[in-house]
């Protein structure tokens, strides 16, 4: 299967790379949450804004606000 975003052979939805970056993209949106009360897509755009993200989160992020990606859920 390859990945959604660069077509890379993956085993899931996104490579290996990609599949990191989201998922340090989820955990870190727990913290955001919880501090700033912040939403899934305002979240994803600080995160477009943020100089010091990298490619590979930033490709991430833009997939998922181009496919209106729910979140995660939060507890």
């Amino acid at each position: 299967m390859p990945c959604k975003i660069c077509g890379k052979d993956s085993k899931s939805e996104f490579c290996e790379l990609h599949r990191k970056a989201y998922e340090n993209l989820h955990d870190k949106f727990v913290d955001w949450n919880k501090s700033l009360d912040i939403s899934w897509p305002e979240y994803l755009k600080e995160i477009l804004r943020n100089p010091y993200a990298g490619l590979w989160v930033k490709e991430v992020v833009q997939y998922l606000l181009s496919s209106s990606s729910a979140g995660p859920e939060l507890k």
